[in-house]
């Protein structure tokens, strides 16, 4: 009998308006057998996944097919381009929110597989956020008890997990574009009674974004893509270990509290926690951009004050003033 080719499955159950855990079983392994979702398939995928009744097996079949079709399936394996991004948001996107648990959970289920995502990508999971506090749209908006204006849990749930799920500059520090997105959330919810998690996370992460030392960046799109390529012209007869693989395990030793550094680590270390005149200068930039310090930019720069061994002498009537 004759392999059931996945276009056909999809669109028996588009016809039919309705499927069960058969059909989730059928797709499920036509699906991961052939290994190969073209983008009519995934677009298919997203209809279905807007048909009523769908049985609680079909949430994890979508979200790993459509991971499949955009981190594993497209070259280089493991990252997003700027055409799988836009291709993603305009399926997930409601007038700039993502109005479903399914959708929402695909979002940062893509973003915790790969390597590496878009800045656009990460910013627009960031203001997912934003847009529930400040306007009350999206899923993260549906059933808040909060007052508009409030970061909750659920928010500060959300936005650690986008920070530290993503693979953004090799998922060691939190990037510039991560950390204004930050900033820009404190602005617009500053002053109001936020969960106490909040300034935890605001603090610990622009610290980390001017303190952290740079361990180990993952190769970019373009370069992974030249070593896929050059390996593929060497041909077979050797293994070469994955990239990821390795990137991963120079991550861990840096995340181990067991781990021993060597003195130039420690040198390392050191001169990564210093404030430098770059980083001064756009943190200034920031804090200026309100009348007075907020509660987070004190305790942000308090933290400074204590942790970092040196500070550009541009932050510290900023510091003092904390």
């Amino acid at each position: 009998m004759p392999k059931p080719i996945l276009r056909e499955l999809l669109e028996k159950i588009l016809a039919a308006s309705h499927l069960d855990d058969g059909d989730v079983l059928n797709v499920r392994r036509t699906v991961f057998e052939d290994g190969h979702i073209t983008v009519q398939e995934a677009d298919m995928l997203f209809q279905i996944n807007h048909l009523p009744g769908k049985p609680d097996t079909w949430f994890d079949l979508f979200l790993e097919g459509i991971t499949h079709f955009l981190v594993r399936q497209t070259m280089p394996h493991g990252y997003i381009n700027q055409a799988n991004a836009a291709w993603l948001m305009a399926r997930i996107d409601h007038d700039g929110v993502v109005e479903t648990r399914t959708e929402l959970e695909l979002l940062m289920y893509v973003m915790k597989i790969a390597n590496n995502v878009t800045d656009e990508l990460e910013i627009y999971a960031l203001n997912q956020v934003k847009i529930a506090v400040l306007e009350g749209r999206g899923f993260l908006a549906q059933g808040r008890q909060l007052q508009p204006g409030v970061i909750g849990e659920a928010e500060v749930d959300i936005l650690r997990r986008v920070l530290y799920a993503c693979s953004s500059e090799g998922g060691v520090g939190i990037s510039k574009a991560e950390a204004e997105a930050l900033f820009d959330i404190n602005d617009a919810v500053v002053d109001a009674d936020n969960s106490d998690s909040w300034q935890r996370l605001f603090v610990g992460a622009i610290a980390n974004h001017l303190m952290m030392l740079a361990a180990w960046e993952e190769p970019d799109m373009a370069e992974t893509l030249r070593r896929e390529r050059w390996l593929e012209q060497k041909g077979q007869g050797f293994v070469v270990p994955s990239f990821k693989g390795f990137g991963d395990a120079v991550k861990s030793l840096f995340s181990n509290p067991e781990y021993e550094y060597s003195h130039t680590n420690k040198a390392g270390i050191a001169d990564a926690e210093r404030v430098t005149q770059s980083e001064a200068y756009w943190l200034v930039e920031r804090l200026n951009r309100n009348s007075s310090l907020d509660a987070n930019e004190k305790a942000l720069l308090k933290f400074l004050r204590e942790e970092s061994p040196e500070i550009h002498e541009s932050l510290m009537p900023y510091v003092n003033a904390a």
